[in-house]
């Protein structure tokens, strides 16, 4: 067995999919299927179960991942620290990202990464918060980009902004909800998010602070679409306050007196296997949110 191999399977078990691993390897399919072939010929044991959906780890498959996990860790962590003696920071970095980039200020933070470490490579994976927080921990993501509270969350963060939520309505409806204000409102259809997207955490707790249940009438992990539903009168959600603003209509309001904040954050692994590459990935966040360095 090689290193290639032990990857391509902890790589197809965090991910799901033999076409997902493949993409975030940047390899063909058919190699990674070999990958696995030539190992569970060597093990002369089945490591997956293949399914419709994708593949999960067989009891052995489960075996082999934790010492896998282990290796490459260790490969990883090697790496990096010759590296850093060495002055010569090279290598991938995966980066979960949420939003638009323009917000994240990723142009900046690109363009900082390439002026300190010319040599590593930026994978940029746009998903929901849930789904980066859930990846980092995986070990899929190396760090990424987070809205919301990371409260009970074991990662590194480094706070970059606070960010105000909102309530936005279809405009056609102003005299019902402004008449009965937020009680009315939370009977109303609402548009929502997939459950680990920060729309939809934030989204709950205010329902939950209202002793209700959120049960969406929509739901959508596109920023521009949903305000597009809000507008088009296909139900209320929060929005952040800085997309409202920037929204070229008018046919969406917002619900007085109701606002909830949320920090934006930039988040590693505490345990992670590159910590010299994401000392770097950290310096050039702070660059280009302007941020003083940590001492």
């Amino acid at each position: 067995m090689d290193i290639n191999q032990l990857r391509s399977l902890v790589t197809i078990a965090r991910c799901g999919t033999v076409a997902r691993a493949a993409e975030l390897l940047h390899l063909s399919q058919p190699a990674i299927s070999a990958h696995i072939k030539l190992l569970e010929e060597e093990l002369r044991a089945r490591l997956f179960e293949r399914h419709a959906k994708g593949m999960t780890l067989t009891a052995t498959g489960e075996a082999v991942f934790r010492h896998a996990k282990h290796i490459l860790h260790a490969v990883e962590a090697i790496k990096d620290e010759v590296n850093s003696l060495i002055g010569d920071a090279a290598g991938e970095l995966v980066i979960g990202t949420v939003n638009d980039p323009a917000f994240l200020r990723l142009p900046a933070f690109l363009r900082h990464m390439r002026e300190a470490a010319p040599q590593v490579t930026i994978s940029l994976v746009q998903t929901t918060s849930g789904s980066v927080l859930k990846n980092i921990a995986d070990g899929v993501f190396d760090a990424g980009f987070v809205e919301g509270n990371l409260k009970g969350q074991a990662v590194t963060s480094l706070l970059l902004t606070n960010a105000e939520f909102v309530v936005g309505y279809p405009a056609a409806w102003h005299d019902q909800v402004e008449v009965g204000g937020l009680a009315s409102a939370l009977d109303l259809p609402w548009i929502g998010t997939s459950d680990g997207c920060s729309f939809y955490q934030l989204t709950n707790a205010l329902f939950a602070a209202h002793g209700r249940n959120f049960t969406p009438a929509i739901r959508t992990d596109q920023e521009a679409l949903l305000l597009d539903l809000v507008g088009q009168e296909a139900g209320l959600s929060l929005v952040r306050r800085d997309m409202l603003e920037s929204y070229p209509k008018d046919d969406v309001r917002v619900l007085d007196g109701v606002v909830v904040d949320a920090g934006v954050h930039f988040v590693m692994s505490q345990t992670a296997p590159k910590p010299g590459l994401l000392r770097v990935a950290q310096q050039a966040v702070q660059r280009a949110w302007q941020i003083e360095p940590t001492r």
